[in-house]
């Protein structure tokens, strides 16, 4: 008969219990932390390990359904059997809820989940900060209630070993002697610690926006005469890898009656019918559907430009730049107004102002480990 566990359950009971106890303390110490990159670092690290729990977690209950444990010593009485029992299953069916809780509270708050800064996981409801608020007691409730169980849990071994002296404890120590656990408990950790060195690398791209450092720009010419102007709001949601460029993904979504052309007048006219028409289209939004090197720090970006309802392809050349730990992704592309039905009408007539405008963009950008979307609804400098 079976007398301990085998070696896959062991190593996987092992990994998933230090990863929990890296990921709880980790979660109370950075709630309270003021918004910096260091925190949102921190907050990608705990993802990070809670979809790591998840997938251990997940993998150590098909092992045990596959391969039951071995039976407890005969003098336990039956209360203790059914309390084992009881605290084994909660403790399996919370370290699937609560990383499961973490990724829904996520979601609802519009924040992705990208596992170690390169896979993206689907967001698992549509954006609503109100459920996102709920889940997030309900994600505190849960890790509470685990860290209560694995108090439990530990005690329970412990009682075990120093008390009634049986070989409860011994079954997951495989060998039976220190050296083994040793050997167990420096694999877990090779593990956890080749996982963050990974998050550490992939917390260099760029995935978040600077808005108060950006603008957005546009310029072209009225009777020949050249006039700018900018949008003052504007928000992005964004990923950039330099390591795998094609990988990269963004949005840009512009607030069309942020308009600024200097001129009161012309502000007012630009958000009438025949332009924007930011009634009924209030927002102009890029999305990117392929990135490409062209060499040192020089990129282009395809996507689908969308104004007033219309979107039309574009291609734009931009460079990169880095500032310390910030980057900055700046390049121009024209369109043709007309294409999105800018200036419909009277206004249509390209003597008085010109078909094509120039789009120029200056993001500036910092690397937080975790797509986020940050948006400029103050304003940004010029």
């Amino acid at each position: 008969m079976t007398t301990t566990y085998t070696r896959t359950a062991i190593a996987l009971h092992w990994a998933v219990a230090l990863l929990i106890f890296v990921a709880f303390p980790l979660g109370l110490y950075m709630q309270d932390l003021p918004l910096t990159p260091q925190k949102l670092k921190l907050y990608a690290f705990h993802k990070w390990i809670g979809v790591t729990v998840f997938m251990l977690a997940a993998a150590r209950l098909a092992w045990r359904l596959a391969h039951p444990a071995p039976p407890l010593p005969p003098h336990l009485p039956a209360w203790e059997r059914r309390a084992a029992a009881g605290v084994q299953a909660a403790l399996y069916g919370l370290m699937l809820a609560v990383p499961l809780s973490g990724w829904l509270m996520s979601s609802a708050k519009g924040v992705p989940t990208v596992w170690l800064g390169l896979l993206r996981l689907p967001d698992l409801l549509p954006r609503d900060e109100a459920l996102g608020e709920v889940l997030r007691w309900v994600h505190l409730g849960l890790n509470l209630t685990l860290a209560t169980l694995v108090a439990v849990h530990v005690g329970a071994a412990l009682k075990h070993r120093f008390v009634d002296r049986d070989d409860v404890l011994r079954r997951m120590l495989p060998g039976a002697g220190r050296g083994a656990m040793m050997r167990v408990v420096a694999g877990a950790l090779l593990t956890a610690g080749a996982m963050l060195a990974t998050g550490a690398a992939a917390a260099a791209q760029y995935d978040r926006l600077l808005a108060d450092r950006s603008r957005v720009t546009f310029s072209y010419r009225a009777m020949g005469a050249p006039i700018e102007g900018r949008f003052v709001r504007f928000s992005a949601e964004f990923a950039f890898d330099e390591a795998q460029p094609q990988r990269s993904r963004a949005t840009v979504d512009i607030d069309v009656a942020s308009i600024d052309t200097g001129l009161a007048e012309a502000n007012d006219t630009a958000l009438t019918r025949p332009w924007f028409d930011a009634k009924n289209h209030p927002t102009a939004r890029f999305v990117a559907t392929a990135v490409r090197a062209l060499g040192a720090d020089r990129y282009e970006v395809a996507g689908d430009l969308t104004i007033k309802g219309r979107t039309q392809p574009v291609r734009a050349p931009v460079t990169l730049r880095r500032d310390g730990e910030r980057a900055v992704f700046s390049g121009a592309f024209p369109i043709r107004r007309l294409q999105f039905g800018i200036g419909e009408g009277a206004w249509s007539d390209t003597s008085a102002v010109a078909d094509e405008v120039e789009i120029r963009f200056y993001l500036v950008a910092a690397a937080s480990g975790a797509a986020a979307a940050v948006s400029n609804r103050k304003g940004s400098s010029r």
